[in-house]
């Protein structure tokens, strides 16, 4: 299993630090993470160049997607390049501003064991009060998926189907709601029973986005504050 973790430089909060803190503290700490660059700028995880298994730049492709400026729709340019990345079959795609429980992955992969569908979108993130007593997991009765900042992929080819649903639609929606609407429609949308993950980001990477001169007093600052990770 494999954590493609989508992360960009220029929000104007980082939780990143404690995001990867909660995985290395949990039991999932030794699975590898690919961070999927949402830019060209990597002053914020250059740190991690040791820890991480690997660093994922923003490259051709992402460049040729993405729309200068339009944050919500390189979210998706950098959604669809983290289901795309790798050929592991288990894959946990999340966001850069997340805690994990402690006993996470232990749980997850019970889970997993349980669901009996090849093709599903499991929600670490959302939890339900849908459950059935001892049950580990629930459908999503939502109309849409509303974040999507811990989904568990089965298979490489469900990713590559979803990949490429996000991206022939990309002017039509979030990828949360697109990512949501594929599994409504061609496979199966569940919540682990209880929440695995949770979102800690109170700054949303939407906010506007900062001129040059301002990342570079972000990286001056990141790199004044920097301490070792304990």
């Amino acid at each position: 299993m494999i954590i493609n973790m989508t992360t960009i430089a220029i929000r104007p909060k980082h939780y990143i630090d404690r995001t990867l803190q909660s995985l290395f503290d949990s039991d999932g700490g030794h699975l590898p993470v690919n961070l999927i660059l949402g830019s060209k700028d990597s002053f914020h995880v250059e740190r991690y160049r040791n820890v991480i298994a690997n660093i994922v730049p923003w490259d051709q492709e992402a460049r040729f997607l993405s729309i200068e400026g339009d944050m919500r729709r390189n979210c998706t340019v950098n959604a669809i390049r983290a289901l795309r990345y790798s050929d592991h079959d288990h894959c946990l795609t999340c966001e850069d501003d997340v805690l994990f429980e402690k006993d996470w992955y232990s749980r997850l992969m019970a889970t997993v064991a349980e669901i009996e569908r090849k093709d599903y979108v499991l929600n670490l993130g959302q939890g339900s009060e849908d459950a059935d007593a001892g049950r580990r997991y629930a459908v999503h009765t939502g109309n849409y998926l509303c974040g999507a900042q811990a989904i568990f992929y089965p298979n490489k080819p469900l990713r590559e189907r979803v990949a490429g649903y996000l991206e022939r639609r990309i002017n039509y929606g979030l990828n949360d709601m697109l990512v949501g609407k594929y599994a409504k429609e061609f496979a199966a949308l569940y919540n682990t029973v209880p929440v695995l993950v949770h979102h800690i980001g109170q700054i949303s990477s939407f906010t506007r986005i900062p001129a040059d001169n301002e990342i570079d007093h972000q990286h001056n600052d990141h790199r004044a504050t920097q301490g070792q990770l304990s």
